[in-house]
């Protein structure tokens, strides 16, 4: 079990939502804190987008001292429960020094890195856009489709951004109505490279659960990854919905949990100002 930092039992932690204060955020910081006390969560962490490509709708929207006042004011009302300050950073190696000087410049207690926007070698598509991605795999084999995603996804791995790798199959969102269900196997190598990166860099690995309320139905990522990452010497996991809207706040955090301990693992993690606090399971 991993050293270090005050242990507490399993209780409702979901480190990965997003507020107004993201472009896509649904839900105000202060609706996801009421919505937090009444199902009696001890931790939600905020993981508002990071977008510096000016390709992307949601480029430099994130306006920190707006976050940090809406933070504050929520922490009032959430009755205890305690908010995170994260940011879910859209890793892009030829914009990395560009992220490293801006996240150097504000206070966080975690970072999520996270490979939204893919530059493929004939085209641009966001991960989260059904419309230009669906297009791109219909015309592109598996292989072409996924191998570049997990190639940046290792980038973004070893880059030291990061305290957390975000949703790391995420690919497989829309990649399963054009090619079928997602078999990790077929990517093992690329998989375990970055899981080895991850490792190697101290970057912990997120289990996100939009994946259980999208058309994979099942996490990014599933439990032959998790396995895969536990085999490999990996310690750091966290929990998130990636909800977008309160409503969504704590949705498949129960299963995850199942799953964490279904692959051996013993505890989670949460973070605060980039300091590892362990959750025993």
């Amino acid at each position: 079990m991993p050293p270090g930092g005050p242990r507490r039992t399993p209780a409702l932690v979901d480190l990965h939502v997003h507020s107004t204060c993201s472009c896509d955020g649904a839900s105000s910081i202060a609706e996801y804190a009421r919505q937090a006390a009444a199902l009696g969560a001890v931790e939600v962490g905020f993981c508002e987008h990071l977008d510096l490509d000016r390709r992307d709708r949601t480029y430099n929207y994130l306006n920190p001292v707006w976050y940090a006042q809406e933070l504050a004011t929520a922490q009032a009302v959430s009755n205890g429960v305690c908010l995170r300050r994260g940011v879910e950073v859209t890793y892009q190696a030829r914009l990395e020094g560009e992220l490293r000087t801006w996240l150097a410049g504000h206070a966080w207690d975690y970072v999520v890195v996270s490979v939204h926007l893919m530059d493929y070698p004939d085209g641009w598509a966001l991960v989260s856009e059904p419309s230009a991605l669906g297009a791109y795999f219909a015309t592109h084999s598996q292989r072409q489709a996924y191998l570049p995603y997990f190639e940046e996804v290792c980038r973004a791995a070893r880059s030291g951004l990061g305290d957390v790798l975000g949703h790391m199959d995420v690919v497989k969102r829309y990649g399963v109505r054009q090619y079928g269900p997602f078999d990790p196997a077929a990517f093992g190598e690329e998989i375990r490279a970055v899981l080895r990166a991850a490792i190697d860099g101290g970057v912990g690995l997120e289990i996100n659960t939009s994946g259980l309320r999208q058309s994979p139905g099942e996490p990014y990522p599933a439990l032959t990854v998790l396995r895969w990452y536990r085999e490999l010497g990996g310690e750091v996991l966290t929990i998130g919905s990636d909800a977008h809207q309160a409503r969504d706040l704590g949705a498949g955090i129960a299963e995850a949990l199942a799953m964490v301990r279904q692959a051996g693992f013993r505890a989670i993690a949460t973070f605060e100002e980039r300091q590892i606090r362990w959750i025993d399971v």
